[in-house]
């Protein structure tokens, strides 16, 4: 989940009316994904996998690729966060392209990539 969402919340009142006020949490989602989808996608694939033919054209084993292997979900937040913003080996800096706020989205966006990769692997057992 992308820090910061809110939920929504339902309140009773003494008259026994109920009524409920709801946070959008689309449009944090939304922005991370579309971030996600034009910054690191074509590299990274949608699902975080990595994109094969891309592993081919920068000759970099599709490992190297991948968001949602174990090796990756083990770097901590703060190591992520410096590849995104200065890149390495053959990915780009992204610092003069997104703020760091926007790194963070991406970073928490990639991590939800891997939660659902996990979670897909719970249900097939």
């Amino acid at each position: 989940m992308i820090k910061g969402m809110k939920t929504g919340v339902a309140a009773v009142l003494g008259t026994g009316l109920v009524f409920s006020l709801s946070f959008a949490a689309a449009p944090s989602v939304d922005a991370a994904k579309k971030l996600y989808d034009s910054k690191c996608a074509s590299c990274h694939g949608k699902d975080g996998k990595g994109n094969a033919a891309m592993s081919k054209a920068f000759k970099v084993s599709p490992a190297a690729l991948n968001l949602v292997d174990e090796e990756t979900v083990a770097k901590k937040d703060e190591e992520l966060l410096k590849i995104i913003g200065e890149g390495k080996n053959k990915m780009p800096a992204y610092a003069k392209q997104l703020k760091a706020e926007e790194q963070k989205l991406v970073l928490q966006y990639a991590r939800g990539l891997a939660e659902k990769k996990t979670e897909n692997k719970m249900e097939k057992k």
